[in-house]
């Protein structure tokens, strides 16, 4: 049916079909983005000479200065003439409405940011001008820079406002233009500046509190030794506050006189460990980097788009749910929803890949459902990541809490609440995540956090870092209880030494009546028992907890697997009564590596993200950790649960390690770990490694006839402890009865049936 176009009503309806059409669209597009490129050159090469509009320029045949001509001069001077230094906006706002246009898009809330543009054209021009006034902005080859808008605006707001009233209007005009102009906060528009400023003022004092830190280490080392005077009252050490960078040494509480007789020897001098650190103090917090100001997560505006669009996308594929609450995090913001009647929650844990397309996200992970509410749960990321520092955590009170002896700060859960874990509850951690995720910086959070709250006469590390990088960096902190073991057969052997160690704990602890470490310290702090209730020369004093952390599973378990895994096991099951904990980390959460004896014994896990779902399983026993998104985001399973809880693990820089180090070196060490406890056991432990013990016959006959050598079988069938049966296995290897250790290969029988 033709349409009738002298009506005007028919008429307006064709013209708008016609802006419409996309050709049409296009073509104006491109129009508009030459009008755009013309006039900014145009702007670009102005001469006051040139003539227009608002020029008095007369002279007919002078040469036109600007690149586009006589009619670039006439645009230019008219629009700064008109405008001023707000002309300036009219080129890149109409390239971008073009480009809009030629790339079949629409503008969102197109009206709104026309309002926020013809908003901002005045607002800028009246500031022009009014600084213009005072001397602030030279005029320069644009003789008025508020045009003659601004001054016009000027003249007319003068009497009533005055120029500080103008100045305030002209501010407030330009901070609506931008919220109407922008879909981000205000407030995010003033995070860099205040990042920058923070950042600089962050190292000025850390450099002043590095300064004094040194100064006053080197003046406690160069003072003299003075006992404290008998007539002082007895102190007792104070942590240092989180906001003093400099070193206080606290005087060592004197002896109460009453106990001096009831102990016959010095046993601190014998054990010099065990004596409370002379001077140490606590680093500061000032030594981390405080997070910057102004981090924002999801803006309001994206939070109710994003639910738009989940309820949208569900209903599409036939899943009737409305969103209830929108839970926002620093990484990512958590959506629950509550499906319709009827409707299983298995089907909106099948749809995670169409909703993380419709939304345009790296990865959506479902919890269906949310514990405790009928609800399912939509994890989405931020488009604006926020950092968790690792001194955001440490200044909580959760961390802060003295009933937590060895606190953890993993960083922040969704909600952005601090997640703090005690290690002396879990008692073991298992850490799995490939590279890239963040796990070696979880490692460094870990380690920092022990240093920070723990004192070296409380809590001694022993770390093993087979990659030879990343945990080197504390060698000579006051806590470790020997250097960083690099090595992997060195690793295998201080493992079992370890182990040594704890069955020693327990033998002590028999001795005098203790169940566990914190009784036995109860007891020695109070009275230690006479020499009758112990053996002769076993050790007398406190106990520290010993952490264990290893920082690459996989490199040891190739190398000395039955050692390897045999030790963590044992350490595993027995060493928690004894205050021996172990934090265990690998990048390869496969089952060659974590094995069913290692998995059983470490209820805590925690996982960053993994390659496929296999490893998830491997790990989490489900999956998961493959949605993961990288840099600190884990799935955290605390001991006694089975439901893992999302975190934003915390980040700390190798600046940030270096200060804390630093510090620490020169600080009073306690002196060296005792590994042995007991005396050495009598000949008689000699005499079993003698070519007359029985057990010792048992055992070779046992390897030739089985052509087997293995630590763990001689335990299993000889009932013997794990250290006598490795000394076994050693006494065979030098007397050539088995081979030597080759990586994870078993040792090879080298004597035939025949020849025993």
């Amino acid at each position: 049916m033709a349409m009738d176009l002298s009506r005007p009503s028919e008429w307006l309806k064709a013209l708008a079909a016609f802006f419409r059409h996309d050709k049409t669209r296009e073509g104006i597009g491109v129009l508009a983005m030459a009008v755009a490129i013309l006039t900014l050159a145009s702007l670009a090469t102005f001469d006051p000479q040139d003539p227009s509009f608002f020029s008095y320029a007369t002279a007919i045949d002078r040469q036109i200065g600007n690149a586009v001509g006589r009619v670039g001069s006439e645009l230019a001077g008219d629009l700064l003439g008109l405008l001023g230094l707000s002309a300036l906006l009219v080129p890149p706002a109409l390239f971008l409405w073009g480009w809009t246009w030629v790339g079949g898009r629409r503008l969102a809330c197109a009206w709104r940011r026309a309002a926020g543009l013809i908003l901002l054209v005045p607002s800028l021009s009246l500031l022009a001008s009014l600084l213009h006034q005072v001397g602030l902005v030279p005029g320069g080859r644009v003789e008025r820079p508020g045009g003659f808008l601004g001054d016009e605006l000027s003249r007319l707001l003068l009497f009533s406002l005055g120029r500080f009233g103008m100045a305030v209007l002209a501010l407030a005009g330009l901070a609506l233009a931008v919220i109407c102009l922008s879909e981000r906060p205000l407030a995010s528009f003033l995070a860099w500046p205040s990042a920058a400023v923070s950042r600089i003022s962050a190292r000025v004092r850390s450099a002043v509190a590095d300064w004094r830190a040194r100064r006053a280490a080197a003046r406690a080392a160069a003072a003299p030794t003075v006992a404290a005077a008998p007539a002082a009252p007895p102190t007792e050490p104070v942590a240092e506050p989180a906001d003093s960078p400099a070193i206080s040494i606290s005087p060592d509480p004197p002896a109460a006189p009453a106990k001096a007789p009831k102990t016959p020897r010095s046993q601190q001098a014998a054990f010099p460990f065990l004596s409370p650190t002379r001077g140490y103090t606590k680093p500061s917090l000032k030594f981390l980097d405080a997070p910057p100001a102004g981090q924002v997560g999801s803006s309001q505006e994206e939070m109710a788009q994003n639910s738009q669009i989940l309820e949208k996308k569900l209903l599409e594929f036939g899943v009737e749910g409305r969103v209830t609450a929108v839970n926002p995090g620093p990484v990512i913001t958590s959506y629950e929803i509550e499906p319709g009647p009827g409707i299983k929650i298995n089907r909106i844990v099948a749809l995670a890949d169409d909703l993380a397309l419709g939304l345009k996200a790296l990865s959506v992970r479902v919890v269906a459902p949310i514990p405790g509410k009928a609800a399912v749960g939509v994890e989405i990321p931020n488009q604006h990541r926020a950092t968790v520092h690792l001194r955001e955590v440490l200044a909580t009170k959760e961390f802060a809490n003295e009933a937590l002896p060895l606190p953890l700060a993993l960083g922040k859960e969704i909600g952005g609440s601090p997640m703090v874990a005690d290690l002396a509850q879990m008692p073991h951690l298992l850490i799995a995540g490939e590279t890239g995720s963040g796990k070696s910086v979880c490692i460094n959070s870990l380690i920092l956090s022990l240093l920070y709250k723990a004192e070296p006469r409380d809590v001694r590390l022993l770390l093993i870092d087979p990659k030879r990088v990343e945990l080197s960096v504390y060698n000579g902190v006051p806590h470790l209880a020997d250097k960083v073991v690099s090595d992997p057969k060195d690793a295998a052997k201080r493992l079992q030494r370890v182990v040594l160690h704890m069955e020693e704990r327990y033998k002590l602890f028999a001795q005098v009546g203790a169940r566990n470490l914190q009784s036995y310290n109860r007891r020695m702090d109070l009275e230690p028992p006479p020499e009758d209730d112990l053996s002769q020369g076993s050790y007398r004093g406190r106990l520290p907890m010993l952490v264990v952390i290893i920082d690459e599973l996989a490199d040891l378990i190739l190398t000395a697997q039955s050692e390897v895994e045999n030790a963590i096991m044992r350490l595993a099951q027995m060493a928690r009564a004894v205050g021996i904990h172990l934090i265990v980390a690998t990048q390869r959460p496969s089952v060659d590596v974590l094995t069913g004896v290692i998995k059983a014994n470490f209820p805590a896990r925690i996982s960053f993200r993994v390659a496929s779902k296999v490893d998830s399983r491997t790990i989490l026993d489900m999956n998961g950790a493959e949605a993961l998104l990288g840099r600190g985001d884990m799935l955290y399973i605390p001991p006694g649960s089975s439901k893992p809880t999302r975190i934003h693990g915390c980040n700390v820089t190798e600046v940030e390690i270096r200060r804390v180090v630093d510090f620490l070196a020169p600080q009073p060490k306690p002196g060296e770990f005792v590994w042995s406890l007991l005396p050495p056991e009598p000949e008689k432990a000699a005499e079993d490694d003698e070519e007359n013990d029985e057990l010792y016959r048992q055992a070779v006959e046992m390897v030739v006839q089985t052509q087997q050598a293995s630590i763990s079988m001689i335990q299993r069938r000889l009932r013997v402890g794990f250290n006598r049966a490795a000394r076994m296995i050693e006494r065979m290897e030098r007397e050539g009865i088995v081979s030597a250790m080759d990586g994870t290969r078993p040792r090879e029988v080298l004597v035939s049936r025949a020849e025993s």
